[in-house]
């Protein structure tokens, strides 16, 4: 499964993802990892949620996030949630249509159907604008 949540700069998707990983500990039976590019909200997830800032860790293209993430998955077969804040600048990518993303959203669903993982993404992006192959996704 792979869900969006969408909206412009500045309309809550981080307080949103935030609160939907937090509630995933609550109701899953495996491990819950949260990818962002800053430790600003580290404070705010919940301590059994695996925070990673991909910046510290030197994640800046898309080839070192596809290989972070299918590491991780290959590293944890527990792994039940991912969610990621900030694709944007891990992809080091400056709007919603590019081919990177494109790239990004088929990794996903084939990573989703091998693993079962489901993702869960914020984009700064009103709904409308978003590209098809992302909007299937949105809430």
């Amino acid at each position: 499964m792979i869900t969006i949540i969408e909206g412009a700069k500045g309309s809550g998707k981080t307080k949103r993802i935030i609160d939907s990983a937090n509630r995933s500990v609550e109701s899953g039976k495996g491990v819950t990892v949260f990818l962002s590019t800053t430790t600003r909200y580290r404070t705010e997830i919940k301590p059994s949620i695996k925070f990673i800032d991909t910046v510290e860790e030197g994640v800046r293209t898309k080839e070192m996030l596809f290989g972070f993430i299918k590491g991780m998955l290959c590293a944890n077969y527990d792994i039940e949630y991912v969610y990621i804040d900030g694709v944007y600048k891990m992809l080091g990518e400056k709007s919603v249509d590019t081919p990177a993303m494109a790239d990004l959203f088929l990794f996903l669903e084939g990573l989703n159907a091998k693993s079962n993982v489901k993702f869960v993404l914020t984009i700064s992006c009103a709904k409308e604008d978003l590209p098809e192959y992302i909007s299937k996704y949105a809430k």
